[in-house]
């Protein structure tokens, strides 16, 4: 950044920048623009606060320079001569505008119904120019009001700083309002009068020391009661003022917030409406209007899907909760048999167990190999060779059967019609039609 210019400098540089201008300039056009930037003294690090100047104003040439071009910011100085540092910025308002068609109302021939001269907007090229337009930039007060936002958003806030209030009634105070106002309270001081410090006479003899005090600080007090009363409360009034202007802020955050919503929405409506005549309106409307109808009955459609859904959902579930009960049940019953036919098993000799019918042995067979409290049923069952690993009789197994079947044999027949009736009752005795099915044995 460059110290500060001479005056003859300056001028040197903001002629070179117009001697680019092609398209006529009017005689009171504004040459050069004066940009000051700064903030509030105890907002930078060398008086407390968190923003740099160097950094600050560094940015802030930068957003000149794409605001208005590099080479039209002629000279720039960062100046440290008043209470708070400000950079002081001198920009040419140069326009470059490429070729385009403009359109101009002109007179053509023929008069129109009051008899004046007819007139028509006609479209005429326009060549490439350079233009000094200082209204290009700055021509209306909203222009201004976007300057300051924008430096905010871009540069401001990067530092710290927040944008002043918009839309704010407060006034400028000139440097002669406010001295002109520090003057009058000065006048307004307390002047007391040679008699008022003079030692007037008593009957009792002359004023102390002491009561003179007294009585010229109850004058000097009374005087400037008002003053120290407004002093009092100035810390309560800065305080209460900053609070208003964070309140404002925050509803201006709301408002843009609103703002950016409407236009939003302006931008949608116009991408619907923009070009239809009031009729084709009317028509749009009225499709619209089928369609919100139509959503809606699709939307209660679907909650009356919704509600079936988890109305068979629930039956589903109280269904396969009753199913589960019931499974668990069955496995319970079922496992309440087997406890009791192998109850009945327990200490089965291999005789009584060979004798039972084919289909009851085979299911007898698959309860002993599968319960563990029947090992040594089991284990005696198989060492009697009566029955292979598959439960079926051996050829031993058939020729007992057969000579239990016979009754005995001619040289023993007492102790074989005896264990036959002994093994015929114990087979009885099983509770055969309370057994699982047969399944697969292993």
């Amino acid at each position: 950044m460059a110290t500060r210019e001479r005056p003859e400098v300056l001028a040197t540089a903001i002629r070179e920048r117009l001697s680019l201008v092609t398209k006529r300039t009017a005689r009171d056009a504004v040459l050069c623009l004066e940009y000051l930037v700064t903030a509030r003294r105890e907002a930078f690090t060398e008086y407390g606060g968190a923003t740099n100047a160097v950094a600050y104003f560094r940015d802030s040439l930068s957003f000149l320079e794409r605001r208005h071009g590099a080479a039209n910011v002629v000279a720039v100085n960062i100046q440290r001569d008043e209470r708070a540092p400000h950079l002081v910025a001198y920009v040419v308002p140069l326009v470059e505008r490429p070729a385009r068609t403009v359109r101009r109302s002109v007179f053509v021939p023929g008069r129109d119904e009051e008899g004046r001269q007819r007139r028509e907007v006609r479209e005429f090229p326009a060549p490439p120019e350079v233009a000094l337009s200082a209204w290009h930039f700055y021509g209306e007060p909203e222009q201004l009001a976007a300057l300051q936002t924008a430096f905010a958003e871009e540069v401001g806030e990067r530092h710290g700083l927040a944008r002043g209030l918009e839309f704010s009634a407060a006034t400028h105070t000139t440097n002669t309002a406010h001295h002109a106002a520090i003057a009058r309270a000065m006048a307004d001081h307390i002047e007391l009068p040679p008699e008022a410090l003079a030692r007037p006479w008593r009957l009792t003899g002359r004023e102390s020391p002491e009561e003179a005090a007294r009585r010229v600080s109850v004058m000097i007090r009374d005087h400037y009661a008002s003053t120290v009363a407004s002093a009092a409360t100035a810390t309560h009034d800065r305080r209460r003022a900053r609070e208003m202007v964070e309140t404002a802020r925050r509803h201006r955050a709301r408002y843009r917030a609103e703002r950016d919503a409407h236009t939003v929405t302006r931008a949608q409506l116009e991408r619907l409406t923009g070009g239809l005549d009031p009729e084709q309106r009317q028509a749009l409307e009225r499709q619209s209007a089928g369609y919100r109808q139509a959503n809606r009955r699709a939307l209660l459609e679907q909650h009356r899907r919704e509600e079936t859904e988890k109305r068979q959902g629930a039956e589903r579930q109280a269904l396969e909760h009753r199913q589960h009960e019931a499974k668990v049940a069955a496995r319970q019953a079922e496992s309440a048999r087997e406890d009791l036919e192998a109850a009945r098993l327990r200490g089965i000799t291999p005789v009584v167990f060979a004798m039972l019918p084919d289909t009851r042995r085979l299911l007898c067979w698959q309860l002993l190999r599968e319960r563990d409290d029947l090992t040594a049923d089991f284990e005696r069952v198989m060492a009697s060779g009566l029955v292979d690993t598959f439960g079926h009789l051996t050829t031993e197994g058939r020729a007992l059967l057969a000579v239990v079947g016979q009754g005995g044999t001619p040289a023993d027949p007492a102790p074989r019609q005896a264990e036959r009736s002994r093994n015929t009752r114990a087979v009885e005795d099983l509770d055969l039609d309370s057994l699982p099915p047969a399944g697969p044995t292993r």
